[in-house]
C-alpha cells in the first residue's frame, strides 16, 4: 500500500507539472506568436500569467511539504510565496470575468444597450488588464503582515491557522472585507454574465435553426464558439472556486486545523490553472495549430 505522503506528494507534483507545461505552451504561443493578439487573447494572455504564477507558488511548496519535508520556508519566503500566490489567484479571477463580460458585449445584438460599448471596449482591454494587477498587488498586502514561518508555530501571537508550510495569523478586518468583496462580486458578476450569455445563445439558436436542418455540416460562427469555450471557462473556475470555500468555511470555523483540509483545498485551488490552458489550447483553434504546427512540419519533411 502506498503511504499517504507519497500519494500526497506525487499527486501535488504532477497536478503542479501539467500546470506548469500548459502555461509554459500558452505563454510561449504569446511571446513568440508573429501575429498581432485578438482582443480575447490579451485577455487570455493575463489570464496565463496569473495562473502561471498561482501554479508556481502554490504548487512547489505543497509538493515538497507533502513529500515530508518540513521547515523549509522562513518568514521572508512565507510571506513571498502566499503574497505571489494570492496576486495571482487574484488577477485570475478578475482576468475570466473580464473575459466573460468582453465576450458578452461582443456577441451582445445591435439593439441592446451595450451596443455603443462594443466599439470602444477593444480600447479598454489594456488599462482594464493593468489595473487588475495593481489592484491586486495593493489589495492583497495584507498577507505580508498576517503569514509567518513555521518555526513561529509556538508562539503566541493570536489565532492562527496551519497552513503546514507556513502559518497563516487572522489578518486585519478591512483586509478580509476587501478581498471577500472582490471574490463575491466577480464570481456573482460572471454568473450574471454568463446566464445573459446563455440566454443570447439560446436566441441565437432558435434563430438559425432551420440552416441547422437543411444543412449537413453546420459550422458556428466564430464569435459563437469562443463564446462556448468562456462560458466553460468560467463554469470550471466557479466550479472549483465555491468547493474551495467550503473547504476554506470548515476550516476557519473548526475548533482544530486539519491537514486533509488544507491538502484539499489546495488541490482545488490548483485545478482551474492547470486545467485552464488545455482547455483553451483543444477550443482555439489559432493556438492548437500553432503548437502542432512544428509537429505538422516534421512529418511533411522528406527523408534525407
Amino acid at each position: 500500500m502506498i503511504p499517504l505522503h507519497v500519494f500526497l506528494g506525487t499527486l501535488f507534483l504532477c497536478q503542479t507539472g501539467i500546470g506548469v507545461l500548459g502555461n509554459s505552451i500558452l505563454l510561449s504561443f504569446f511571446i513568440f506568436t508573429h501575429h498581432k493578439l485578438r482582443v480575447t487573447n490579451q485577455i487570455i494572455s493575463q489570464l496565463t500569467l496569473a495562473n502561471f504564477l498561482s501554479v508556481l507558488s502554490r504548487g512547489i511548496p505543497m509538493t515538497i511539504s507533502a513529500f515530508g519535508v518540513t521547515d523549509f520556508l522562513d518568514d521572508t519566503w512565507c510571506k513571498i510565496d502566499f503574497y505571489l500566490e494570492r496576486v495571482g489567484r487574484g488577477c485570475s479571477l478578475w482576468s475570466t470575468c473580464l473575459l466573460s463580460g468582453f465576450q458578452a458585449v461582443v456577441i451582445s445584438p445591435n439593439t441592446s444597450p451595450w451596443n455603443e460599448l462594443k466599439a470602444r471596449a477593444p480600447k479598454y482591454i489594456i488599462p482594464s488588464c493593468l489595473f487588475c494587477w495593481v489592484f491586486n498587488l495593493f489589495s492583497e498586502a495584507g498577507v505580508i503582515v498576517g503569514i509567518r514561518g513555521p518555526q513561529r508555530r509556538n508562539t503566541s501571537f493570536g489565532r492562527a491557522s496551519d497552513l503546514i508550510f507556513c502559518t497563516w495569523k487572522d489578518p486585519a478586518r478591512n483586509f478580509i472585507l476587501l478581498t471577500t468583496f472582490r471574490d463575491v462580486f466577480c464570481v456573482g458578476l460572471m454568473i450574471c454574465i454568463s446566464s445573459y450569455k446563455l440566454i443570447l445563445l439560446r436566441k441565437h439558436y432558435q434563430q438559425v435553426q432551420h440552416l441547422y436542418r437543411t444543412s449537413c455540416y453546420p459550422r458556428a460562427s466564430p464569435e459563437i464558439r469562443v463564446t462556448g469555450s468562456v462560458l466553460l471557462l468560467v463554469f470550471v473556475f466557479v466550479s472549483f472556486y465555491l468547493i474551495n470555500c467550503i473547504f476554506a468555511m470548515y476550516h476557519n470555523f473548526s475548533l482544530y486545523s486539519s491537514r486533509w483540509l488544507v491538502n484539499g483545498s489546495a488541490f482545488c485551488v490548483l485545478c482551474f490553472p492547470t486545467i485552464s490552458p488545455f482547455l483553451l489550447i483543444s477550443r482555439d483553434g489559432q493556438i492548437a495549430r500553432a503548437c502542432c504546427a512544428p509537429i505538422d512540419k516534421h512529418k511533411h519533411e522528406p527523408p534525407a
